[in-house]
Parts: structure tokens; C-alpha cells; sequence
């Protein structure tokens, strides 16, 4: 339950054991049965925006296809997510994002310390990607932000919600083509304040959001920070759909874009 203390939380969890969003076995809100089957995306993956390469063959191109091209994202050092969005990665995705299922963030974080560990290295605050107000309200909570500051506490680092902010609402992601997408989201962040591009100036920041398909969502979240001086912008998300394989999955997932 949101607000109570470790030590209470675990006293409750022995009394009443949690159960398992995906498997329903008692112990846990994520299993580690059901934690260790979600596996990352199919190597190899780009270097930039962390997408498997499709028919790369016994050569690994550079880059995939559509950064080589110039259409990956612009404003990020580079992408990388935790799990391919599919099987017990998905259910608890959807558990966290539309159950109100929160501690299912606490889980899936540490998965998330593996690509950051790996490819990122450093960095100086987590930022997660804002909802707007109006969806938040709505949910109760962001689930990026439950990703990030589970996701800091690993590694010790600061959360910044004072930050970002949604400048305007935007239709859903998931009925968008590539191209459409990049439009939705077009000027959609903005710095909080003055006082937030000093603070990210010269910093090293990780933007953190549950759910990348083409990036352009986080790639658009990084283009104030870039704009105010950041020293570097990585997107780190839990998950990412497979190749030709959609975001929407069933009507649960259509119905907001974050």
C-alpha cells in the first residue's frame, strides 16, 4: 500500500502475502519465476535507440535502419529498455499502468539496473516522463514516476519531478503511425521554470518511462533538457514492443498515450 512504512508494509506482507499480478502464486507482486522470464530485446540491438536489428545476419550493421536513416531519435544519447513488452513482461506492465497495481514498479526496477548498469554508467538525477495533469488526476499516480524513483533508490541517485512538465494533452501513441507519432508529440514538454534549466545544465540525466516504441515520446520529453545545457540525456524504459509487434495489444492498452 502506497504511504506506509517498510517496516509496516512488511509486517503486512507476512500476514496477508502478496500475490503475483502475472501467475497469481503467493509471495510476491511480481514473482521471481515470472521476473526472470522476461527476458531483454533480441540481440543485436542498435547502439543509439536500443532496438533489436532486424535480418542483421552474421554482420551487425552500425545502426538499425531507421537510425541510420535519420529518423531514430534526435534529441537522446541513446535508448535502452529492460524486457521486450511481451508475456509476463506485458500482464505486469498492464497490472501497474491501468490495475493500480504500484508496488508491481518496485519489481520491475530491477531489471531496469541491468541495461542502465551496462550502457549508461553515470548519471547525475532520474527524471521520469510527466502525464499530463489531467491524466494524472485521473489515474491517481504516474506510473513512470514509480519506475524512476524505484529505479533511483537502486542506484542511489536523486529524483527530479520539479523538472519537466506536459505542455499540452496528446492523443494516444498507440494509434499512431511513425510519422504521426513524431507530431503528437511535437513541443509537447517544457521546462517547469528558469530555475529548471539551471539545474539541469552540465548534468548528466536519465529519463525513465514504463513503456518506448519508436522513442519518440521520451526522444520529445529530452529536447528541453537537451535545450537547457543537459551534458547528456539517456532514455531508459522498462520495456519495448518486439519487432512487428504492436503497443496496443487489447483495448486496456489504447486507453491513454502514456
Amino acid at each position: 500500500m502506497p504511504g506506509l512504512s517498510e517496516g509496516i508494509q512488511r509486517l503486512l506482507d507476512t500476514i496477508y502475502p502478496p500475490q503475483c499480478v502475472v501467475c497469481q502464486r503467493m509471495g510476491a507482486v511480481v514473482c521471481a519465476q515470472c521476473l526472470s522470464s522476461m527476458h531483454p530485446p533480441d540481440a543485436p540491438i542498435c547502439p543509439h535507440c536500443g532496438a533489436t536489428i532486424p535480418n542483421a545476419g552474421y554482420s551487425t550493421p552500425a545502426l538499425c535502419p531507421d537510425c541510420a536513416a535519420g529518423r531514430g531519435p534526435i534529441h537522446l544519447d541513446g535508448v535502452r529498455v529492460a524486457a521486450a513488452y511481451t508475456g509476463a513482461a506485458r500482464t505486469a506492465v498492464l497490472a501497474l499502468k491501468f490495475g493500480g497495481e504500484r508496488r508491481v514498479a518496485e519489481r520491475l526496477a530491477t531489471l531496469m539496473s541491468i541495461p542502465y548498469q551496462c550502457d549508461i554508467h553515470m548519471a547525475d538525477m532520474v527524471i521520469p516522463v510527466p502525464l499530463h495533469t489531467t491524466r494524472q488526476r485521473k489515474r491517481g499516480y504516474n506510473q513512470a514516476e514509480l519506475l524512476a524513483r524505484a529505479f533511483a533508490r537502486l542506484q542511489g541517485l536523486p529524483v527530479r519531478t520539479d523538472i519537466l512538465k506536459r505542455a499540452r494533452a496528446t492523443e494516444v501513441q498507440t494509434r499512431l503511425a511513425r510519422i504521426e507519432r513524431l507530431r503528437n508529440m511535437a513541443g509537447a514538454f517544457a521546462l517547469t521554470s528558469p530555475t529548471a534549466a539551471a539545474a539541469v545544465h552540465g548534468k548528466r540525466i536519465v529519463l525513465v518511462d514504463d513503456v518506448t516504441t519508436t522513442g519518440s515520446t521520451i526522444d520529445a520529453a529530452a529536447e528541453p533538457l537537451q535545450a537547457a545545457g543537459a551534458a547528456s540525456v539517456w532514455g531508459l524504459a522498462f520495456a519495448r514492443p518486439g519487432l512487428g509487434v504492436s503497443d496496443a495489444g487489447d483495448a486496456r492498452d489504447t486507453r491513454d498515450a502514456s
